[in-house]
């Protein structure tokens, strides 16, 4: 017989690792950023990319995330598969990138979607 308890166990433990990598990979685009002269801190649009298997669940967590302040738009793939793109002003410091991040995973997670990252524009002085 399956441990019910265990198996959510890992996939809690998953989401979490999940979450560490993206949260890691801030940190890198940062140092990237510097060493290109982004303005870290001057605003510009910040877009998140997600995947849904279901077309209804990727457009319920674009619900979510309209009401949190962001621009969403939401793509069919295949027949019912969806993708998420979800986009904000403000500025790629550390700090914003890990609070954006983490508000827009756990709202895609929550829809039993896959977060694929983020991007933006570098800005120069």
């Amino acid at each position: 017989m399956r441990n019910v308890h265990s198996s959510a166990k890992r996939s809690t433990i998953a989401r979490v690792a999940d979450l560490q990598t993206h949260l890691t990979c801030n940190v890198e685009q940062y140092s990237q950023r510097i060493k290109m002269r982004d303005d870290v801190d001057a605003a510009r649009e910040v877009e998140h990319f997600a995947n849904f298997r279901a077309i209804k669940d990727a457009r319920t967590a674009a619900a979510t995330l309209e009401q949190l302040g962001y621009s969403v738009t939401v793509n069919r793939r295949f027949i019912a598969r969806g993708t998420l793109r979800a986009a904000k002003l403000a500025t790629v410091d550390v700090e914003t990138a890990d609070r954006m991040v983490s508000e827009v995973f756990a709202v895609v997670e929550a829809h039993h979607g896959a977060y694929d990252g983020w991007s933006a524009p570098l800005v120069q002085d």
